[in-house]
């Protein structure tokens, strides 16, 4: 027995000696008073008792339940509020018909990237309008799988890059996830043409190195007269992340 339950075992000695009263004055304790110094006596003990549980909460333990029970009502919010933008997303686009307009453009709240279901910046870096692709300039050896535009049409070729800011080389894979991609150029939107090249956006598959960057294309077919002025380019995502729409120029 050690000194703490030595001093309660004089407690509870005292207690009991005042409770039947000693000398010329008696001191009155209640049956109720006697009771909770009994629990509270036990309960001091129990806690230097491993075969016994305490009725007294530990301090730290009430603080590390309450932590968790924060930190799972952040979690909670967080997903509600990722839900929403999500519903949000699905319900602009519910108007837009085929063509995947709404009529009335709204700034995406989260980035390409994510839209398109990948963990990699994927960004817009230019545009060209050619007959055929890959072109001489073209940074792609997939010349024997090139595309040719049909006679009156001319091909709309959208660059993008898939950058890896990681440290690692990481696998990008856009295949799987089977995301759609429209075109809208002047408000008009664009089929994008389903190619085997192995930088086609929709399709990409691949390995970034770390703190590279990858190219990737989106390509329509149009005909030549429609876009020998463009005044505007946009590329509209269909995912598991709803439907948002990136101005381009």
């Amino acid at each position: 027995m050690n000194r703490h339950i030595l001093a309660l075992a004089a407690l509870i000695v005292l207690c009991a000696a005042l409770s039947a009263g000693c000398g010329a004055e008696s001191v009155n304790i209640s049956d109720e008073d006697v009771k909770r110094v009994a629990n509270y006596s036990s309960d001091i003990i129990s806690q230097h008792n491993d075969n016994s549980e305490s009725r007294l909460v530990d301090v730290s333990t009430v603080k590390r339940k309450y932590q968790e029970e924060l930190d799972l009502e952040i979690k909670k919010k967080n997903f509600q509020a990722i839900e929403k933008a999500s519903k949000a997303a699905e319900e602009s686009g519910s108007g837009e018909g085929e063509s995947g307009e709404s009529g009335v453009y709204v700034e995406p709240d989260i980035p390409l990237g994510q839209a398109i279901g990948v963990d990699f910046d994927v960004y817009y870096t230019s545009y060209e309008v050619t007959p055929s692709y890959p072109t001489a300039n073209s940074v792609s050896d997939d010349v024997y799988m090139g595309m040719t535009a049909a006679q009156g049409d001319t091909l709309m070729v959208v660059h993008f890059n898939i950058s890896n800011t990681s440290g690692n080389d990481r696998e990008c894979d856009i295949l799987s996830l089977k995301p759609t991609f429209r075109l809208k150029i002047n408000g008009e939107n664009h089929t994008i043409q389903q190619t085997i090249l192995s930088d086609d956006l929709s399709k990409f598959q691949g390995t970034v190195p770390a703190y590279s960057s990858a190219d990737a294309v989106l390509i329509c077919e149009v005909s030549q007269g429609s876009i020998d002025n463009i005044e505007s380019l946009s590329v509209i995502v269909r995912s598991a992340e709803g439907r948002p729409e990136y101005k381009l120029i």
